[in-house]
């Protein structure tokens, strides 16, 4: 088949790598502009850019496919498929009808559990147990399209965003090919999502991010922290610094402890959370310094610990 790849992330440049070691043809990328970034606001590239330019494949970055000619390109390429796969912009509908086939997307949750744009941090953030990859036909509705094929996988209690990612690209690996080649040849029949049951994973911000030791318990923080590792990093505020929390664990609570407040245990930092529970804080990162452990922490940062005595949250 020929196919027009719209992707932006790294999960997005593993499908297009197995597209390319494929017998089909990618005849052109999209994938949203390069962006400034990080310290000095260098220019970077997205993953999919960067995969596309080393197979030497066309480029396309608009900053919205309603840009006027836009569809006109599109059309002139005479995809069977556009395959989507965070992505990030909208799909508009006269791209919708370009491709001969259709326009399918790998989402990352078995629908209708998690639409939306975030669904690998809020399974982990709500405790499923269970996740998985939808192949799905994509229509004007934000993922609520015909379910093709369903990849699944089961969650451990220390997933983070980092290996859930890595499962899902597993799954990807072992079973997009195999999809296609059924996809092509008519033999999946398609399943119409049902809204029962379906939840809105809202784009991580840092609502999101920061944590809140007075709304959620012990054991919510540290679904959190795991759920934006390594990508989003979870943080609270000592003082007016702003820290990173990458890794926690829970912690047995036998005395009161007022949500955020801090005790220094030997080299253990415990932090209080809502209804008395506590989380052991074990990866903290000080703003423009290293991750470090929680002994580091102590050592180069104890006078503001005892200072400031806790975590705060601080409203936007």
């Amino acid at each position: 088949m020929k196919i027009i790849f719209a992707g932006t992330p790294k999960f997005a440049a593993h499908h297009l790598e197995i597209l390319t070691g494929s017998q089909h043809e990618v005849v052109a990328v999209l994938t949203q502009p390069d962006r400034k970034s990080g310290r000095g606001s260098k220019v970077s590239t997205s993953p999919v850019k960067d995969k596309a330019t080393e197979k030497g494949i066309k480029i396309l970055q608009p900053n919205s496919l309603k840009e006027e000619g836009m569809a006109e390109k599109l059309q002139s390429l005479q995809p069977d498929i556009i395959f989507v796969v965070a992505y990030g912009l909208l799909v508009p509908t006269e791209v919708l009808n370009i491709p001969k086939l259709c326009c399918l997307n790998v989402h990352a949750s078995l629908l209708p559990r998690w639409r939306g744009a975030a669904p690998m941090e809020y399974a982990i953030q709500e405790g499923d147990k269970e996740s998985g990859l939808t192949f799905m036909r994509m229509t004007e509705g934000l993922d609520e399209g015909p379910m093709l094929k369903m990849l699944s996988c089961n969650l451990t209690n220390d997933e983070t965003l980092g290996s859930l990612e890595e499962k899902f690209m597993n799954l990807s690996t072992n079973g997009l090919l195999g999809f296609l080649e059924e996809f092509e040849k008519g033999l999946i029949p398609e399943v119409e999502q049902q809204d029962k049951g379906s939840s809105y994973a809202h784009k991580i911000d840092n609502h999101f991010k920061q944590l809140d030791w007075a709304v959620e318990e012990s054991s919510e923080i540290e679904r959190r922290v795991r759920a934006l590792e390594p990508k989003h990093g979870a943080f609270s505020f000592l003082g007016k610094n702003r820290i990173k929390i990458s890794a926690s664990s829970f912690c047995e609570s036998n005395t009161d402890i007022f949500p955020g407040h801090i005790e220094i245990v030997g080299n253990e930092i415990i932090v209080g959370c809502k209804n008395n529970t506590r989380l052991k804080i074990e990866n903290l990162q000080m703003a423009g310094k290293k991750s470090v452990g929680s002994e580091d922490f102590i050592r180069g940062y104890k006078k503001l610990l005892l200072e400031e005595k806790k975590f705060s949250y601080i409203k936007s």
